[in-house]
Formats: C-alpha cells, sequence, structure tokens
C-alpha cells in the first residue's frame, strides 16, 4: 500500500510504528477519500496527520519511560528530608525532577505572556 503513496507521505509513514503503520494508513486514506481531497492538499492532509499520529504516539511513549511524581510529593519530600533529599543514589533524580519543574513553570510563564501579547495586539492596544 505505502508503495503508491507519494515520497513525502511514504517518509512521514515510517514515523510510525511499523506494526501499525499499514492499519493507521487505511484509516487515513479512507478518511481523505472520505473528504473528496486529491492532489497536493490530500498530500498534504496524509502527511500531517502521520506526523501529528507519530508525534503523538512518540509523547506517550515518553510518558511511559518516565516517572515524575506530583509536585506535591516533592514538596513534602524536601519539607521533611531538607538536608537529605539531595544525598545517596537518587541526588541526579532529585535534580532532574528540580529542573524540570522550574523549566516547566518558564514554560508556562512564557506561553501566558505571549497569550496575552496577542489578545492586547489583537484588541488594538
Amino acid at each position: 500500500m505505502t508503495a503508491e503513496l507519494p515520497l513525502a507521505v511514504r517518509v512521514c509513514a515510517r514515523l510510525l510504528p511499523s506494526t501499525d503503520r499499514e492499519a493507521i494508513l487505511g484509516d487515513l486514506l479512507e478518511d481523505a477519500e472520505f473528504r473528496d481531497l486529491n492532489g497536493a492538499r490530500r498530500q498534504m492532509f496524509l502527511a500531517s496527520e502521520c506526523g501529528a499520529i507519530a508525534a503523538g504516539l512518540s509523547v506517550t511513549r515518553a510518558r511511559g519511560w518516565l516517572f515524575v511524581p506530583p509536585v506535591r510529593e516533592l514538596v513534602a519530600g524536601l519539607a521533611l528530608d531538607r538536608h537529605r533529599a539531595f544525598r545517596g543514589a537518587h541526588a541526579s533524580s532529585a535534580v532532574l525532577r528540580a529542573v524540570l519543574f522550574c523549566g516547566s513553570i518558564v514554560t508556562l510563564a512564557l506561553g501566558v505572556e505571549v497569550l496575552v501579547a496577542t489578545l492586547l495586539s489583537a484588541s488594538g492596544y
């Protein structure tokens, strides 16, 4: 089935897991046919959907690999252990969790800043 697809779609389809590739591509081709997409629009639709599905599956796999406890547990652990929180074999994981937490706060603040700036510029301020 992949031999009849355009090159860009085949490249994006390679990002999908090999076990599910044929089923996903079959569903996408049916959806493109249902939407009456032809030519470049069909190619762009298929490539973008393959990329989006591959990104979603990658995020799901990454969540399975990385376990980050809730912030509530981290704060409670630091409040109780203080001086022992960064000792022992798990110091690198504690530092990694702290960096991820700080990075998520910075990303959230940046997202709010962009949203507010966009809303203010759209309203004329």
